[in-house]
């Protein structure tokens, strides 16, 4: 008689102990997969640390300049936008740049962190290739472990050369340090959230969004406990981005809130970990809804696209309404402020309050830039998933495919600009009393839908090429352009390639503008269609 001993998988052994196994060898993977991306990445984000003070200095070259900043920043817009003032060192360089470039250098940094997150931990579940890595050595954690430990190498990087570029110029290294350590200990923290979502939720686009969510929130109220209290209120500190900023660098530097965002990062990394034990593979510990075999049948391609995208669209909707609602809340404010300050009231004088209001509504295109642009690139993680290969093994082509994406992702941002269009007009004529305010400023947010549409056949051409990065770098761009082109001084003919930037509505809706940049948008679309059917899919 023969005994055959059966043992246990190699991954479960030796129980606890191997729970880390193959943590190396998966970060290994991640950084070689991320060298290019995230090396774009620590680029850009340190030339603009290099170039920012230079550029400062040129805007604000004397005193009186300075101090008229800061009256526009103590506005409640200036205090969203930016960040808190402590009532010293106001003109100074250093204090200014961390006022006006935290906010921007955080939140790219945090989107950093949680797409990376999502990319190795959720987004590999849902297309498979963990169950691939899992059926070698690997234990349970090593996959969340590896990623979070990849976004603290890249933060580390980011911090080490942020500083290194920013104190080449001359500013304290010290409080240069403690600015870039808030900033990449925000990112870390946000890291780490999009660790604890993706236990939460099945799916990897719910995952990433309701980190980008909780980010957007820690913004939000950030900002509205910034403009109750110039220098921080109480409600700041429900924000983490404020434990950032109450570093107070080139101020007066403390150090004890960067040990709050350690704290609560460790607390939520050992967060994920307890979730992730108790979860199973390919599941999320909040149940996905399952199948509806009652649900109406989807007709088409396009309504496949719109039933994908669906949740995003209605939390982007969500969230460009009540930003709209905020910025057109503050045209009061602005009007206020410009009878005692003289660069305001120039602005009103030439432009009136069309100017702001068109500042305000390129501001919610740019972000609503980054829906549209997902949503085209969705095309590009469906050949990974599976997904575009069930669809093209019907009767579907690949134009057709990639063109109806665009199409879905334009219809999508006819809605995110009516709510933008919406908020920003009831905010603003509630606040000055113009009840015509309401539907010129939801026509102004239409009107961005052709520049819209030109972002998303960017992103479709990038998925043709098979380089996706493309469009993020567009939406890079845009914002970059919006943003911080006049502060960086970059030319004005590459800030006019921005088609954020070159609709001016309500100011002035150029017919031939609009009329080109859909022309641009269809034109890019065929040609990538034309790419994408001529080479392999999955």
């Amino acid at each position: 008689m023969t005994t055959m001993t059966v043992s246990a998988p190699r991954t479960q052994r030796h129980g606890r102990s191997n729970a880390w196994t193959g943590t190396a060898d998966l970060l290994r993977l991640a950084l070689r997969r991320d060298r290019l991306r995230l090396s774009v990445w620590v680029a850009v984000l340190t030339m603009l640390m290099a170039y920012a003070p230079a550029a400062m200095e040129l805007a604000y070259p004397e005193e009186a300049q300075r101090l008229t900043r800061v009256d526009l920043l103590r506005t409640p817009a200036g205090m969203m936008m930016g960040g808190p003032m402590f009532g010293r060192n106001e003109t100074d360089l250093g204090a200014m740049i961390a006022n006006e470039m935290m906010l921007t250098l955080i939140v790219a940094t945090s989107i950093l962190a949680i797409l990376t997150v999502i990319r190795h931990t959720r987004a590999e579940e849902e297309s498979g290739a963990a169950e691939l890595v899992l059926s070698s050595v690997v234990g349970r954690y090593a996959r969340t472990a590896a990623a979070l430990i990849l976004v603290g190498v890249v933060n580390v990087m980011l911090t080490v050369t942020m500083t290194l570029a920013m104190a080449a110029s001359g500013f304290s290294l010290i409080d240069t340090a403690a600015m870039c350590l808030g900033v990449t200990g925000v990112a870390m923290l946000f890291g780490s959230v999009a660790a604890v979502t993706a236990q939460l939720w099945r799916q990897s686009r719910t995952a990433s969004g309701a980190a980008m969510a909780v980010l957007a929130v820690a913004a939000v109220v950030r900002g509205i406990g910034d403009v109750i209290d110039n220098s921080g209120s109480a409600l700041s500190w429900f924000s983490p981005i404020a434990w950032a900023q109450q570093m107070r660098a080139f101020v007066d530097l403390r150090w004890w809130p960067l040990a709050l965002l350690i704290a609560l990062t460790v607390a939520l990394i050992a967060l994920a970990a307890a979730l992730e034990g108790r979860r199973q593979y390919d599941a999320g510990v909040i149940p996905s809804t399952g199948e509806h075999p009652d649900a109406r049948p989807i007709r088409g391609v396009l309504g496949l696209h719109l039933t994908l995208q669906r949740g995003q669209t209605v939390g982007w909707t969500i969230g460009l309404f009540l930003g709209g609602l905020a910025f057109g809340s503050m045209t009061k404010s602005l009007l206020d402020a410009a009878e005692t300050n003289d660069v305001i009231r120039l602005m009103m004088a030439q432009q009136g309050t069309d100017g702001v209001y068109t500042t305000m509504t390129q501001f919610l295109a740019a972000a609503a830039s980054a829906y549209v642009v997902a949503a085209a690139l969705r095309v590009h993680t469906d050949e990974g998933n599976g997904l575009g290969e069930a669809v093209l093994a019907g009767a579907v082509s690949r134009w057709r495919w990639l063109t109806t994406a665009v199409v879905s992702a334009v219809l999508g941002s006819v809605v995110l600009m009516f709510a933008a269009g919406l908020g920003n007009g009831l905010g603003a004529g509630l606040t000055v009393g113009e009840p015509n305010t309401v539907l010129r400023l939801t026509l102004a947010g239409l009107a961005f839908v052709p520049a819209l549409g030109v972002m998303a056949s960017v992103a479709a051409v990038a998925v043709a090429m098979q380089r996706p990065v493309l469009g993020w770098l567009a939406v890079a761009f845009v914002v970059t352009a919006l943003y911080l082109g006049p502060l960086l001084r970059l030319p004005q003919w590459l800030i006019d390639l921005s088609p954020i930037g070159r609709t001016t509505a309500p100011i002035d809706y150029s017919v031939a503008t609009l009329v080109l940049l859909a022309v641009l948008a269809a034109a890019l679309t065929w040609v990538a269609g034309a790419l994408y059917r001529h080479r392999d899919v999955v």
